[in-house]
């Protein structure tokens, strides 16, 4: 009987160092040992970012999430030849760096976007619209590191702007106006009187041109090679120390 007494008292304390360690371990799983040299550094200020804050440690920069970045197109892109599950290559000019000298992302370096979804110019001039899912960034020794973001300001997709609409239903309202006006001074001539003829054909012929820039497709997404994009961190960006 004392036997399994004891047998009892030592398995209730081998229990309850169990459940010890392990709530141990769990404490140190959730609060691991600080970094031996930690400090708070700065990206220059953007105008869509949040914050500006990255932690620098010993062997890891991390960009705060909300922090704005700003890449480039790697090359000339046109959506009207890319589709659904393509990729496009934007690349780093300068270098990444922080206020306090810190690189943390070098010139040179890529970061891949997969098209998501693409549609294509609508009638009423409604412009593409492509959306993108940016996946990594690739630096020039060929390490990757993942990452999660999306384009910064009033619009998270990649489409013309409203001032690129109004050239376009300019330049049809010009075209078609000058062969309403070339019409007109014809009809003019015949009835003797030129300088009427014109301002009625350029009035009928302009009118025709403004309804049928209106009407037409909107436009495809250009950008040139260099041009700038603004992103915006949407989780921390942790980068090895170069």
């Amino acid at each position: 009987m004392k036997i399994k007494k004891i047998f009892s008292i030592l398995l209730s304390i081998a229990f309850m160092n169990f459940m010890f360690s392990g709530f141990a371990f769990a404490q140190d799983y959730e609060n691991p040992p600080c970094d031996k040299e930690v400090s708070v550094e700065h990206l220059a200020p953007h105008k869509y970012s949040k914050v500006n804050l990255v932690k620098v440690t010993d062997v890891e920069s991390i960009v705060q999430k909300e922090n704005v970045i700003e890449i480039s197109f790697a090359q000339n892109f046109n959506s009207k030849y890319y589709k659904e599950g393509d990729f496009i290559q934007f690349e780093f000019l300068d270098n990444l760096v922080t206020q306090e000298g810190t690189c943390i992302i070098p010139k040179k370096s890529s970061l891949i976007a997969k098209i998501t979804s693409i549609k294509k110019p609508r009638w009423f001039s409604r412009n593409a619209i492509v959306c993108v899912n940016f996946t990594h960034i690739i630096f020039p020794d060929g390490k990757n590191v993942p990452v999660f973001a999306k384009i910064v300001g009033k619009k998270n997709y990649l489409q013309m702007t409203g001032k690129d609409t109004a050239k376009k239903i300019a330049a049809y309202t010009i075209s078609i106006g000058g062969v309403g006006t070339g019409l007109g001074a014809a009809i003019g001539v015949a009835g003797g009187n030129v300088i009427t003829g014109l301002i009625i054909g350029g009035s009928v012929g302009g009118g025709v041109g403004l309804i049928s820039g209106i009407v037409s497709p909107g436009l495809h997404y250009k950008a040139k090679k260099g041009q700038k994009l603004p992103i915006i961190l949407e989780d921390n960006l942790k980068v090895p120390k170069m």
